[in-house]
């Protein structure tokens, strides 16, 4: 019996449709795995919006908050120890604003993190702790009554007992950075915190989120009678988690908080 092999013609057409088989192939899986890269952009996005979210709420929903005492008036500077003074005295001063934005970051200390991003809200909260504290040595403490407050800033962590209610004051400033903490390609959002450091008053500057692009703030109905701050964040992912020449990702995202300790209109 005569066996007859396959014809050049018949081998290019197999050829050809096993070349077709394959690059429809490798272009589904192409685009599965672009689709599953998106994907988890997206994700990484949105739980950095959350977890900024979360750490933002807390601060406003409390800014303004002074214990049993009533909202205090702005500080004499002369209260103010030089060390707690770096980022200037109003920082401290200005208790009786709870709340304060600026389209930019204007505090005279140098930001962190490269610099701070052009055209990127600073956002100030001021409250003291929701838990009573003991006294701590160089720590800005609110001693707190019924019928008023004063500021105590202890330099001995054995500070005279006071029968007013002792609590830390909280001063945080919000800001965007154009550098990530060993990412310099990325933006971050970070925060400078009224503290204490080897007995004396600090301002850490610190990260909060990286890939925070840009924050804008704005408080509402009115700068001068807030009732609620509305915050809109732009995030992108860490340039190390982008493909060659893929475009940069961004989510833009928009709350609203109503300040709970806001005074009566």
């Amino acid at each position: 019996m005569k066996h007859r092999g396959f014809t050049l013609l018949e081998l290019l057409v197999a050829t050809l449709l096993l070349g077709l088989l394959a690059a429809g192939g490798l272009t589904a899986w192409a685009h599965g795995s672009a689709a599953w890269h998106a994907a988890s952009i997206e994700q990484v996005l949105d739980e950095r919006a959350q977890y900024v979210f979360a750490t933002l709420e807390p601060e406003l929903q409390m800014a303004g908050y002074f214990g049993p005492s009533p909202a205090p008036a702005a500080l004499p500077a002369g209260l103010i120890p030089a060390a707690a003074a770096s980022c200037g005295t109003e920082l401290i001063a200005r208790l009786d604003l709870p709340v304060q934005v600026a389209a930019t970051y204007l505090l005279p200390c140098a930001a962190r993190g490269g610099g701070a991003v052009p055209g990127a809200a600073q956002l100030t909260v001021r409250r003291v702790s929701a838990q009573p504290a003991a006294a701590v040595a160089g720590r800005a403490q609110w001693l707190g009554t019924d019928r008023g407050g004063a500021l105590v800033w202890n330099m001995a962590a054995d500070a005279p007992a006071s029968t007013a209610e002792r609590r830390d004051l909280l001063v945080r400033v919000f800001y965007v950075a154009r550098q990530a903490d060993g990412d310099a390609a990325t933006p971050a959002l970070r925060v400078k915190s009224l503290s204490s450091s080897a007995g004396a008053p600090a301002l850490p500057d610190t990260e909060v989120m990286p890939g925070v692009q840009a924050m804008q703030a704005e408080l509402l109905p009115t700068p001068d009678a807030p009732r609620s701050v509305r915050i809109t964040l732009t995030l992108c992912p860490d340039q190390g988690d982008l493909r060659p020449r893929e475009a940069l990702r961004q989510l833009t995202i928009t709350r609203e908080y109503a300040l709970r300790n806001a005074p009566p209109t």
